[in-house]
Protein backbone atom coordinates (compact mmCIF):
# COMPACT_ATOMS: atom_id res chain seq x y z
CA UNK A 1 0.00 0.00 0.00
CA UNK A 2 2.67 2.20 0.90
CA UNK A 3 4.44 1.75 -2.48
CA UNK A 4 0.90 2.40 -4.34
CA UNK A 5 0.51 5.66 -2.46
CA UNK A 6 4.23 6.65 -3.03
CA UNK A 7 3.75 6.08 -6.58
CA UNK A 8 0.33 7.93 -6.87
CA UNK A 9 2.94 10.99 -5.24
CA UNK A 10 4.88 11.01 -7.98
CA UNK A 11 2.43 11.08 -11.03
CA UNK A 12 0.80 13.76 -9.73
CA UNK A 13 4.87 15.59 -8.77
CA UNK A 14 5.63 14.62 -12.27
CA UNK A 15 2.39 15.73 -14.07
CA UNK A 16 3.28 19.05 -12.75
CA UNK A 17 6.08 19.70 -13.64
CA UNK A 18 4.80 19.11 -17.28
CA UNK A 19 2.83 21.81 -17.05
CA UNK A 20 4.20 24.89 -18.95
CA UNK A 21 3.19 28.46 -19.22
CA UNK A 22 3.00 28.92 -23.04
CA UNK A 23 5.00 31.37 -24.86
CA UNK A 24 4.19 34.58 -26.56
CA UNK A 25 4.99 34.32 -29.93
CA UNK A 26 6.19 38.41 -31.02
CA UNK A 27 6.25 38.09 -34.42
CA UNK A 28 4.13 35.62 -35.97
CA UNK A 29 1.11 34.88 -33.25
CA UNK A 30 -1.16 37.98 -32.06
CA UNK A 31 -2.28 38.24 -28.52
CA UNK A 32 -5.94 39.96 -29.21
CA UNK A 33 -7.55 42.15 -26.67
CA UNK A 34 -11.37 42.23 -26.93
CA UNK A 35 -12.57 45.66 -27.78
CA UNK A 36 -16.31 44.85 -27.21
CA UNK A 37 -16.31 45.10 -23.57
CA UNK A 38 -15.82 47.97 -21.32
CA UNK A 39 -13.02 46.65 -19.53
CA UNK A 40 -10.92 46.60 -21.73
CA UNK A 41 -11.37 50.45 -22.95
CA UNK A 42 -8.62 51.81 -20.48
CA UNK A 43 -6.17 49.49 -22.94
CA UNK A 44 -7.28 51.48 -25.93
CA UNK A 45 -9.08 54.45 -27.61
CA UNK A 46 -10.80 55.29 -30.82
CA UNK A 47 -10.00 57.46 -33.38
CA UNK A 48 -12.10 58.39 -35.99
CA UNK A 49 -9.86 58.61 -39.12
CA UNK A 50 -11.07 60.37 -42.28
CA UNK A 51 -10.12 59.78 -46.05
CA UNK A 52 -11.52 63.39 -47.78
CA UNK A 53 -12.04 64.84 -51.09
CA UNK A 54 -11.33 68.35 -51.72
CA UNK A 55 -13.66 70.22 -54.12
CA UNK A 56 -11.89 71.53 -57.02
CA UNK A 57 -9.93 75.20 -57.64
CA UNK A 58 -12.49 75.82 -60.23
CA UNK A 59 -15.31 77.73 -57.53
CA UNK A 60 -15.09 81.00 -55.77
CA UNK A 61 -11.93 79.90 -53.21
CA UNK A 62 -13.95 80.69 -49.68
CA UNK A 63 -17.17 79.22 -51.26
CA UNK A 64 -14.71 75.99 -51.46
CA UNK A 65 -13.74 76.36 -47.71
CA UNK A 66 -17.54 76.89 -46.54
CA UNK A 67 -18.43 73.82 -48.37
CA UNK A 68 -15.34 72.04 -46.84
CA UNK A 69 -16.54 73.27 -43.42
CA UNK A 70 -20.20 72.03 -43.77
CA UNK A 71 -18.40 68.81 -44.65
CA UNK A 72 -16.09 68.48 -41.67
CA UNK A 73 -19.21 69.24 -39.56
CA UNK A 74 -21.39 66.31 -41.11
CA UNK A 75 -18.37 64.04 -40.52
CA UNK A 76 -17.95 64.91 -36.70
CA UNK A 77 -21.97 64.84 -35.81
CA UNK A 78 -22.13 61.44 -37.67
CA UNK A 79 -23.09 57.67 -36.59
CA UNK A 80 -19.51 57.36 -37.00
CA UNK A 81 -18.07 59.43 -35.19
CA UNK A 82 -20.20 58.58 -31.71
CA UNK A 83 -18.00 56.44 -30.87
CA UNK A 84 -14.53 57.87 -30.90
CA UNK A 85 -12.44 59.87 -28.29
CA UNK A 86 -10.25 61.65 -31.26
CA UNK A 87 -10.90 62.77 -34.83
CA UNK A 88 -8.13 63.48 -37.64
CA UNK A 89 -8.78 65.41 -41.16
CA UNK A 90 -6.30 64.98 -43.51
CA UNK A 91 -3.78 67.73 -45.08
CA UNK A 92 -4.99 70.47 -47.58
CA UNK A 93 -8.56 69.93 -47.75
CA UNK A 94 -9.80 73.29 -45.30
CA UNK A 95 -8.63 76.30 -46.87
CA UNK A 96 -6.00 77.14 -49.26
CA UNK A 97 -3.00 79.91 -48.91
CA UNK A 98 -5.16 82.50 -50.79
CA UNK A 99 -7.63 82.57 -47.78
CA UNK A 100 -5.31 81.34 -44.51
CA UNK A 101 -6.29 81.93 -41.27
CA UNK A 102 -4.49 83.29 -37.59
CA UNK A 103 -4.01 80.59 -35.21
CA UNK A 104 -3.71 81.28 -31.46
CA UNK A 105 -0.70 80.33 -29.70
CA UNK A 106 -1.29 76.90 -27.90
CA UNK A 107 0.41 78.02 -24.42
CA UNK A 108 -2.75 80.76 -24.40
CA UNK A 109 -5.23 77.80 -23.65
CA UNK A 110 -7.67 80.36 -25.89
CA UNK A 111 -11.41 78.66 -26.82
CA UNK A 112 -11.98 80.44 -29.96
CA UNK A 113 -15.91 79.24 -29.63
CA UNK A 114 -15.77 81.88 -26.49
CA UNK A 115 -13.97 84.59 -28.41
CA UNK A 116 -16.20 87.96 -28.93
CA UNK A 117 -14.66 88.37 -32.70
CA UNK A 118 -16.97 87.25 -35.25
CA UNK A 119 -17.68 83.76 -36.72
CA UNK A 120 -15.15 82.24 -38.32
CA UNK A 121 -13.46 78.61 -39.22
CA UNK A 122 -11.46 78.34 -36.41
CA UNK A 123 -14.40 79.39 -33.77
CA UNK A 124 -16.88 77.43 -35.83
CA UNK A 125 -14.83 74.11 -35.00
CA UNK A 126 -13.82 75.20 -31.78
CA UNK A 127 -17.67 75.07 -31.12
CA UNK A 128 -17.88 71.82 -33.00
CA UNK A 129 -15.37 70.19 -30.88
CA UNK A 130 -17.20 71.59 -27.27
CA UNK A 131 -20.53 70.34 -28.74
CA UNK A 132 -19.50 66.64 -29.41
CA UNK A 133 -16.72 66.41 -26.44
CA UNK A 134 -14.26 65.23 -28.42
CA UNK A 135 -10.42 66.11 -29.14
CA UNK A 136 -10.19 67.15 -33.30
CA UNK A 137 -7.28 67.30 -35.09
CA UNK A 138 -7.22 69.28 -38.52
CA UNK A 139 -4.56 70.69 -41.36
CA UNK A 140 -4.95 74.61 -42.66
CA UNK A 141 -3.29 77.17 -43.96
CA UNK A 142 -2.19 79.98 -41.65
CA UNK A 143 -0.93 83.23 -41.86
CA UNK A 144 1.65 84.65 -39.07
CA UNK A 145 2.73 88.19 -38.44
CA UNK A 146 6.21 88.89 -38.86
CA UNK A 147 6.80 90.74 -35.83
CA UNK A 148 5.84 87.64 -34.39
CA UNK A 149 8.60 85.67 -36.02
CA UNK A 150 11.53 84.07 -33.03
CA UNK A 151 14.43 86.53 -32.64
CA UNK A 152 16.45 83.62 -33.63
CA UNK A 153 15.65 83.28 -36.65
CA UNK A 154 17.73 85.43 -39.44
CA UNK A 155 15.80 85.18 -42.28
CA UNK A 156 13.70 88.09 -44.26
CA UNK A 157 10.57 88.01 -44.00
CA UNK A 158 8.63 87.84 -46.91
CA UNK A 159 7.38 91.14 -48.90
CA UNK A 160 3.80 91.58 -47.67
CA UNK A 161 5.07 91.55 -43.98
CA UNK A 162 3.33 87.92 -43.26
CA UNK A 163 4.63 84.07 -43.35
CA UNK A 164 1.89 81.42 -44.48
CA UNK A 165 2.50 77.96 -42.96
CA UNK A 166 0.83 74.07 -43.24
CA UNK A 167 -0.26 73.78 -39.90
CA UNK A 168 -1.82 70.79 -37.82
CA UNK A 169 -3.93 72.25 -35.08
CA UNK A 170 -5.61 70.29 -32.63
CA UNK A 171 -8.91 71.20 -30.36
CA UNK A 172 -9.34 69.52 -27.09
CA UNK A 173 -12.51 68.33 -25.89
CA UNK A 174 -13.80 72.19 -24.33
CA UNK A 175 -12.61 73.51 -27.85
CA UNK A 176 -9.43 75.08 -26.67
CA UNK A 177 -6.51 75.59 -29.33
CA UNK A 178 -3.83 72.84 -27.29
CA UNK A 179 -1.17 71.91 -30.01
CA UNK A 180 0.00 73.60 -33.33
CA UNK A 181 2.57 72.00 -35.13
CA UNK A 182 4.11 73.95 -38.45
CA UNK A 183 5.18 71.64 -41.19
CA UNK A 184 8.85 71.64 -42.21
CA UNK A 185 9.65 69.54 -45.00
CA UNK A 186 7.43 71.01 -47.74
CA UNK A 187 6.98 69.16 -50.97
CA UNK A 188 6.66 71.41 -53.61
CA UNK A 189 4.25 73.82 -52.14
CA UNK A 190 4.96 77.18 -52.98
CA UNK A 191 3.86 79.76 -51.36
CA UNK A 192 4.03 78.14 -48.14
CA UNK A 193 6.99 78.87 -45.37
CA UNK A 194 8.49 76.81 -42.79
CA UNK A 195 9.82 77.43 -39.53
CA UNK A 196 13.55 77.98 -39.12
CA UNK A 197 14.34 74.57 -37.02
CA UNK A 198 11.52 71.70 -37.30
CA UNK A 199 8.89 72.32 -34.30
CA UNK A 200 8.99 68.83 -32.17
CA UNK A 201 5.01 69.04 -30.83
CA UNK A 202 3.15 66.66 -28.68
CA UNK A 203 -0.29 67.05 -26.79
CA UNK A 204 -1.52 65.05 -23.87
CA UNK A 205 -4.82 63.45 -23.55
CA UNK A 206 -7.37 62.50 -20.91
CA UNK A 207 -7.14 59.26 -22.08
CA UNK A 208 -3.87 59.06 -20.82
CA UNK A 209 -2.00 59.03 -24.23
CA UNK A 210 0.45 61.67 -25.61
CA UNK A 211 0.56 62.12 -29.83
CA UNK A 212 3.06 63.60 -31.62
CA UNK A 213 2.24 65.58 -34.56
CA UNK A 214 3.78 66.11 -38.38
CA UNK A 215 2.66 65.91 -41.60
CA UNK A 216 2.90 64.16 -45.11
CA UNK A 217 6.43 64.00 -46.34
CA UNK A 218 8.14 64.66 -42.37
CA UNK A 219 7.77 61.19 -42.14
CA UNK A 220 10.72 60.64 -44.86
CA UNK A 221 13.07 62.61 -42.75
CA UNK A 222 14.61 62.57 -39.16
CA UNK A 223 13.23 65.66 -37.75
CA UNK A 224 10.63 66.14 -36.48
CA UNK A 225 9.10 62.35 -36.99
CA UNK A 226 12.05 60.41 -35.99
CA UNK A 227 13.20 62.90 -33.00
CA UNK A 228 9.90 61.99 -31.58
CA UNK A 229 10.28 58.35 -31.77
CA UNK A 230 13.65 59.31 -30.10
CA UNK A 231 11.78 60.89 -27.34
CA UNK A 232 9.72 57.61 -26.93
CA UNK A 233 6.42 59.30 -28.34
CA UNK A 234 4.23 55.71 -29.46
CA UNK A 235 1.67 57.66 -31.10
CA UNK A 236 1.98 59.69 -33.73
CA UNK A 237 -0.43 61.41 -36.21
CA UNK A 238 0.10 62.71 -39.70
CA UNK A 239 -2.36 64.69 -42.20
CA UNK A 240 -0.88 63.82 -45.67
CA UNK A 241 -1.94 64.73 -49.05
CA UNK A 242 0.35 61.39 -50.59
CA UNK A 243 1.26 61.45 -53.92
CA UNK A 244 1.57 57.50 -54.86
CA UNK A 245 5.09 56.64 -56.35
CA UNK A 246 6.04 53.16 -57.05
CA UNK A 247 7.53 50.82 -56.85
CA UNK A 248 8.48 51.78 -53.28
CA UNK A 249 6.58 54.79 -52.16
CA UNK A 250 2.68 54.75 -52.26
CA UNK A 251 0.79 55.65 -49.48
CA UNK A 252 -0.05 52.98 -46.96
CA UNK A 253 2.92 51.11 -48.28
CA UNK A 254 5.28 53.95 -46.98
CA UNK A 255 3.32 54.72 -43.52
CA UNK A 256 3.28 51.11 -42.52
CA UNK A 257 6.87 50.15 -43.24
CA UNK A 258 8.05 53.29 -41.56
CA UNK A 259 5.75 52.24 -38.89
CA UNK A 260 6.80 48.67 -38.41
CA UNK A 261 10.36 49.57 -38.29
CA UNK A 262 10.10 52.10 -35.35
CA UNK A 263 7.23 49.97 -33.68
CA UNK A 264 4.86 52.41 -32.48
CA UNK A 265 1.24 53.52 -33.69
CA UNK A 266 0.45 56.02 -37.05
CA UNK A 267 -2.60 57.20 -37.48
CA UNK A 268 -2.63 58.74 -41.08
CA UNK A 269 -6.14 60.79 -42.41
CA UNK A 270 -5.44 60.84 -46.06
CA UNK A 271 -6.41 63.63 -48.99
CA UNK A 272 -8.44 61.90 -51.73
CA UNK A 273 -7.84 63.19 -54.96
CA UNK A 274 -7.04 60.86 -57.69
CA UNK A 275 -5.71 63.34 -60.61
CA UNK A 276 -2.32 63.80 -58.36
CA UNK A 277 -2.15 60.45 -56.91
CA UNK A 278 -3.46 61.00 -53.68
CA UNK A 279 -5.41 58.87 -51.31
CA UNK A 280 -4.31 56.32 -48.26
CA UNK A 281 -5.37 56.66 -45.06
CA UNK A 282 -5.29 54.43 -41.81
CA UNK A 283 -4.26 53.51 -38.54
CA UNK A 284 -0.95 51.52 -38.08
CA UNK A 285 -0.33 48.87 -35.28
CA UNK A 286 3.72 49.02 -34.99
CA UNK A 287 4.75 45.41 -35.55
CA UNK A 288 1.30 43.99 -35.81
CA UNK A 289 0.81 45.84 -39.22
CA UNK A 290 -2.33 47.78 -40.17
CA UNK A 291 -5.57 47.77 -37.98
CA UNK A 292 -7.03 49.40 -41.14
CA UNK A 293 -5.74 50.54 -44.51
CA UNK A 294 -7.66 52.25 -47.04
CA UNK A 295 -6.46 52.86 -50.58
CA UNK A 296 -9.36 53.88 -53.52
CA UNK A 297 -9.44 55.61 -56.76
CA UNK A 298 -13.34 57.07 -56.19
CA UNK A 299 -14.09 60.22 -54.70
CA UNK A 300 -15.36 59.58 -51.03
CA UNK A 301 -15.44 61.75 -48.03
CA UNK A 302 -15.33 59.23 -44.97
CA UNK A 303 -14.64 58.47 -41.48
CA UNK A 304 -13.68 55.41 -39.73
CA UNK A 305 -14.12 54.77 -36.13
CA UNK A 306 -11.19 52.60 -35.20
CA UNK A 307 -9.88 51.05 -31.99
CA UNK A 308 -6.16 51.54 -31.11
CA UNK A 309 -3.86 50.18 -28.38
CA UNK A 310 -2.36 52.31 -26.33
CA UNK A 311 0.46 50.12 -26.07
CA UNK A 312 1.37 49.53 -29.79
CA UNK A 313 3.27 46.13 -28.97
CA UNK A 314 -0.66 45.21 -28.09
CA UNK A 315 -3.49 44.09 -31.24
CA UNK A 316 -7.05 45.48 -30.93
CA UNK A 317 -9.56 44.25 -32.92
CA UNK A 318 -9.98 45.95 -36.48
CA UNK A 319 -12.14 48.66 -36.93
CA UNK A 320 -15.72 49.17 -35.49
CA UNK A 321 -18.58 49.07 -36.97
CA UNK A 322 -17.64 48.28 -40.27
CA UNK A 323 -18.63 45.67 -42.75
CA UNK A 324 -16.55 42.53 -42.14
CA UNK A 325 -17.28 41.15 -46.13
CA UNK A 326 -15.05 45.04 -46.93
CA UNK A 327 -12.21 44.03 -44.98
CA UNK A 328 -9.26 41.97 -45.30
CA UNK A 329 -6.62 41.42 -42.23
CA UNK A 330 -7.23 45.55 -41.86
CA UNK A 331 -7.52 46.51 -45.40
CA UNK A 332 -9.88 47.53 -47.51
CA UNK A 333 -10.00 47.02 -51.24
CA UNK A 334 -10.63 50.17 -52.85
CA UNK A 335 -12.20 50.80 -56.21
CA UNK A 336 -10.84 52.31 -59.43
CA UNK A 337 -7.67 51.81 -59.03
CA UNK A 338 -6.95 52.10 -62.00
CA UNK A 339 -7.40 55.76 -62.27
CA UNK A 340 -5.11 56.98 -59.78
CA UNK A 341 -2.24 58.89 -61.42
CA UNK A 342 0.71 57.36 -59.79
CA UNK A 343 4.09 58.18 -60.41
CA UNK A 344 7.56 56.20 -60.66
CA UNK A 345 11.02 56.22 -59.21
CA UNK A 346 13.90 57.14 -61.45
CA UNK A 347 14.66 53.53 -61.85
CA UNK A 348 17.15 54.02 -64.63
CA UNK A 349 19.53 54.87 -62.13
CA UNK A 350 19.27 51.58 -60.63
CA UNK A 351 20.68 48.06 -61.16
CA UNK A 352 18.29 45.60 -62.48
CA UNK A 353 18.62 42.09 -63.40
CA UNK A 354 15.63 40.52 -65.22
CA UNK A 355 14.53 37.49 -63.45
CA UNK A 356 14.56 34.13 -65.98
CA UNK A 357 13.23 31.12 -64.42
CA UNK A 358 14.32 28.09 -66.62
CA UNK A 359 12.35 25.04 -64.99
CA UNK A 360 8.51 25.04 -63.57
CA UNK A 361 9.86 24.82 -60.13
CA UNK A 362 13.34 27.56 -60.27
CA UNK A 363 15.86 28.78 -57.34
CA UNK A 364 17.98 32.03 -58.32
CA UNK A 365 20.24 33.04 -56.35
CA UNK A 366 22.23 36.41 -57.32
CA UNK A 367 24.38 39.08 -55.62
CA UNK A 368 23.72 42.47 -57.53
CA UNK A 369 25.84 45.60 -56.79
CA UNK A 370 24.91 49.43 -57.57
CA UNK A 371 28.76 51.29 -57.00
CA UNK A 372 30.14 49.18 -53.35
CA UNK A 373 27.08 48.59 -52.45
CA UNK A 374 25.68 44.57 -52.48
CA UNK A 375 22.51 42.81 -51.87
CA UNK A 376 22.06 38.93 -51.47
CA UNK A 377 19.28 37.67 -53.54
CA UNK A 378 17.33 34.23 -53.02
CA UNK A 379 14.31 33.40 -54.91
CA UNK A 380 12.42 30.05 -55.40
CA UNK A 381 9.40 30.58 -57.59
CA UNK A 382 6.92 28.37 -59.58
CA UNK A 383 5.89 28.68 -63.17
CA UNK A 384 2.17 27.65 -64.38
CA UNK A 385 2.47 26.27 -67.66
CA UNK A 386 -0.05 27.79 -70.24
CA UNK A 387 -0.67 31.06 -68.51
CA UNK A 388 -0.98 34.34 -69.94
CA UNK A 389 3.02 35.97 -69.26
CA UNK A 390 1.54 39.02 -67.52
CA UNK A 391 3.96 40.24 -65.23
CA UNK A 392 8.03 40.70 -65.53
CA UNK A 393 10.34 40.70 -62.29
CA UNK A 394 13.43 42.02 -62.04
CA UNK A 395 16.11 42.61 -58.81
CA UNK A 396 16.48 46.25 -58.19
CA UNK A 397 19.52 47.87 -56.41
CA UNK A 398 20.51 51.61 -55.54
CA UNK A 399 22.82 53.21 -53.35
CA UNK A 400 22.64 57.10 -53.48
CA UNK A 401 21.13 60.50 -52.98
CA UNK A 402 17.57 61.64 -53.75
CA UNK A 403 14.92 64.77 -53.49
CA UNK A 404 11.63 63.86 -51.25
CA UNK A 405 10.89 67.17 -50.73
CA UNK A 406 11.18 71.04 -52.25
CA UNK A 407 14.29 71.35 -49.84
CA UNK A 408 15.86 68.20 -48.29
CA UNK A 409 17.73 65.01 -49.94
CA UNK A 410 18.61 61.88 -48.35
CA UNK A 411 20.94 58.84 -49.00
CA UNK A 412 18.41 56.14 -49.86
CA UNK A 413 20.29 52.14 -50.38
CA UNK A 414 17.62 49.74 -51.38
CA UNK A 415 17.61 46.07 -52.07
CA UNK A 416 14.42 45.07 -53.97
CA UNK A 417 12.22 42.43 -56.37
CA UNK A 418 9.90 45.15 -58.69
CA UNK A 419 7.44 44.14 -60.92
CA UNK A 420 7.33 45.17 -64.50
CA UNK A 421 4.80 44.77 -67.62
CA UNK A 422 7.19 43.47 -69.92
CA UNK A 423 11.36 43.05 -70.26
CA UNK A 424 11.53 47.16 -70.94
CA UNK A 425 13.02 48.23 -67.55
CA UNK A 426 10.86 51.30 -68.47
CA UNK A 427 7.77 49.31 -67.93
CA UNK A 428 8.85 49.05 -64.51
CA UNK A 429 7.34 50.87 -61.48
CA UNK A 430 3.90 51.38 -63.44
CA UNK A 431 0.93 50.06 -61.33
CA UNK A 432 -0.17 45.83 -62.17
CA UNK A 433 -3.85 45.64 -60.82
CA UNK A 434 -3.84 41.95 -61.13
CA UNK A 435 -2.21 38.29 -59.80
CA UNK A 436 0.10 37.11 -61.81
CA UNK A 437 -1.64 34.07 -63.22
CA UNK A 438 2.06 32.67 -64.75
CA UNK A 439 4.16 33.04 -61.92
CA UNK A 440 4.40 32.56 -58.06
CA UNK A 441 6.86 33.14 -55.58
CA UNK A 442 7.12 30.31 -52.97
CA UNK A 443 10.53 31.97 -50.83
CA UNK A 444 12.63 35.12 -50.85
CA UNK A 445 14.92 36.04 -49.00
CA UNK A 446 16.91 39.78 -49.87
CA UNK A 447 19.95 40.70 -47.26
CA UNK A 448 21.84 43.79 -47.16
CA UNK A 449 24.54 45.45 -45.46
CA UNK A 450 23.82 49.19 -44.45
CA UNK A 451 24.88 52.22 -42.22
CA UNK A 452 23.70 51.78 -39.16
CA UNK A 453 23.96 55.33 -37.41
CA UNK A 454 21.03 57.44 -39.09
CA UNK A 455 19.73 55.05 -41.13
CA UNK A 456 16.22 53.87 -40.85
CA UNK A 457 15.96 50.50 -42.13
CA UNK A 458 12.47 49.13 -43.60
CA UNK A 459 10.44 46.02 -44.53
CA UNK A 460 8.58 47.58 -48.03
CA UNK A 461 6.20 45.52 -49.93
CA UNK A 462 3.27 46.06 -51.90
CA UNK A 463 0.41 43.98 -53.60
CA UNK A 464 -2.06 44.36 -56.69
CA UNK A 465 -4.27 46.19 -54.59
CA UNK A 466 -1.63 49.00 -53.49
CA UNK A 467 -0.94 47.65 -49.94
CA UNK A 468 1.42 46.18 -48.08
CA UNK A 469 1.40 42.14 -47.53
CA UNK A 470 -0.05 41.66 -44.29
CA UNK A 471 3.09 41.05 -41.62
CA UNK A 472 2.80 37.61 -41.31
CA UNK A 473 3.95 37.20 -44.31
CA UNK A 474 7.34 37.92 -43.92
CA UNK A 475 9.98 38.39 -41.02
CA UNK A 476 12.34 41.07 -41.00
CA UNK A 477 15.25 41.94 -38.71
CA UNK A 478 18.55 44.10 -38.35
CA UNK A 479 21.56 43.26 -36.65
CA UNK A 480 23.51 46.15 -35.82
CA UNK A 481 27.79 46.34 -35.33
CA UNK A 482 28.21 49.58 -33.40
CA UNK A 483 31.85 49.09 -34.34
CA UNK A 484 31.85 49.51 -37.74
CA UNK A 485 28.77 51.59 -37.53
CA UNK A 486 26.93 49.05 -39.96
CA UNK A 487 23.90 46.80 -39.79
CA UNK A 488 22.80 43.61 -41.32
CA UNK A 489 19.47 43.45 -42.24
CA UNK A 490 17.52 40.32 -44.02
CA UNK A 491 14.14 40.78 -45.00
CA UNK A 492 12.43 37.30 -45.83
CA UNK A 493 9.07 35.97 -47.24
CA UNK A 494 7.97 33.43 -45.01
CA UNK A 495 4.17 32.51 -45.19
CA UNK A 496 2.75 30.81 -48.36
CA UNK A 497 2.59 31.37 -52.15
CA UNK A 498 2.63 34.82 -53.42
CA UNK A 499 1.15 35.78 -57.02
CA UNK A 500 0.19 39.41 -56.69
CA UNK A 501 3.59 40.99 -55.69
CA UNK A 502 4.27 44.25 -57.06
CA UNK A 503 7.29 44.89 -54.69
CA UNK A 504 9.37 43.42 -52.06
CA UNK A 505 12.44 44.94 -50.55
CA UNK A 506 14.29 46.49 -48.23
CA UNK A 507 13.88 50.20 -48.16
CA UNK A 508 16.68 52.31 -46.13
CA UNK A 509 17.12 56.13 -45.84
CA UNK A 510 20.32 57.54 -44.25
CA UNK A 511 19.86 60.20 -41.94
CA UNK A 512 23.61 62.27 -41.81
CA UNK A 513 24.20 64.04 -38.34
CA UNK A 514 21.10 62.08 -36.76
CA UNK A 515 22.15 59.99 -34.17
CA UNK A 516 19.64 56.97 -33.72
CA UNK A 517 20.40 53.24 -34.33
CA UNK A 518 17.24 50.51 -34.48
CA UNK A 519 18.33 47.05 -34.17
CA UNK A 520 15.11 44.80 -34.78
CA UNK A 521 15.61 41.18 -33.20
CA UNK A 522 15.20 38.17 -35.83
CA UNK A 523 11.83 36.36 -34.90
CA UNK A 524 12.42 33.19 -32.42
CA UNK A 525 13.27 29.79 -33.58
CA UNK A 526 10.27 27.63 -33.55
CA UNK A 527 10.68 24.95 -30.79
CA UNK A 528 8.82 21.58 -29.62
CA UNK A 529 7.25 23.81 -26.87
CA UNK A 530 6.21 25.85 -29.48
CA UNK A 531 4.17 23.22 -31.23
CA UNK A 532 1.92 21.99 -28.48
CA UNK A 533 1.45 25.48 -27.58
CA UNK A 534 -0.30 25.67 -31.24
CA UNK A 535 -2.37 22.09 -30.73
CA UNK A 536 -3.94 23.64 -27.77
CA UNK A 537 -4.55 27.32 -29.48
CA UNK A 538 -5.91 25.03 -32.25
CA UNK A 539 -8.55 23.93 -29.60
CA UNK A 540 -9.28 27.15 -28.86
CA UNK A 541 -7.68 27.49 -25.69
CA UNK A 542 -5.18 29.92 -24.34
CA UNK A 543 -6.37 32.38 -25.94
CA UNK A 544 -7.07 35.22 -22.76
CA UNK A 545 -3.84 35.95 -22.64
CA UNK A 546 -2.65 33.44 -19.64
CA UNK A 547 -0.60 30.89 -19.56
CA UNK A 548 -2.19 27.27 -20.92
CA UNK A 549 -1.09 24.33 -20.01
CA UNK A 550 0.24 21.40 -21.93
CA UNK A 551 1.02 17.58 -20.79
CA UNK A 552 2.57 15.52 -23.04
CA UNK A 553 0.30 12.41 -23.83
CA UNK A 554 3.32 9.66 -23.77
CA UNK A 555 4.58 10.91 -20.45
CA UNK A 556 0.75 10.47 -19.15
CA UNK A 557 0.48 7.09 -20.24
CA UNK A 558 3.74 5.89 -18.99
CA UNK A 559 2.74 6.98 -15.29
CA UNK A 560 -0.50 5.58 -15.60
CA UNK A 561 1.31 1.80 -16.84
CA UNK A 562 3.55 1.86 -14.12
CA UNK A 563 0.64 2.55 -11.50
CA UNK A 564 -1.64 0.02 -13.00
CA UNK A 565 1.27 -2.72 -12.97
CA UNK A 566 2.26 -1.78 -9.67
CA UNK A 567 -1.40 -2.58 -8.12
CA UNK A 568 -1.86 -5.76 -10.24
CA UNK A 569 1.60 -6.67 -8.42
CA UNK A 570 0.65 -5.92 -4.95
CA UNK A 571 -0.63 -9.76 -3.22
CA UNK A 572 -4.58 -10.09 -1.97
Amino acid sequence: MNGTVCLYGVLLFLLSQTVKPSRQFHHHRRSVADSSGDDHHDDSYVVGVVEFRPESFDIDIRRRTELHLDAYEELIRSDEAKSTDIIVFPELTLNTISDPVYVPDPSRNVIPCQEDAPRDLLSHLSCLAAEVGKYIVINLSEIFDCESIPTEDPRPCGPHGFHRYNTNLVFDRNGAVIARYRKFNLAGENGTNRTYVPEIVTFETDFGVTFGLFTRSDVLFARPALELVNRDVKHLIMPAMWGLELPFLTSTQAYESWTYANNVNLIVAGANYEANGSTGTGVFNGRNGAVLSFVTGEPIRRLFPVRVPKNPEHLTRNHIPLDSSETESGRLHGKFLEGIHISSDALEQFTTMQINPERYHDHIGQIICNGDFCCDFSVTLTIVPDRDLTHHYRFAVFDGTRRFSSHEYAHVSTCGIITCRNESLVSCGLPMNENSNYLEFNDIVIAGRFRANGTLAMANSLDDMLHPLDVHQYTFYSTVNYTSNQQDVQLTLSSGTVANLQTFAIYAINHENFEYFNPIEAPPEPTTEGSFEMEDDARGEGHDGSGSKVVTSGTVALLLLLLVSTVLQRPV
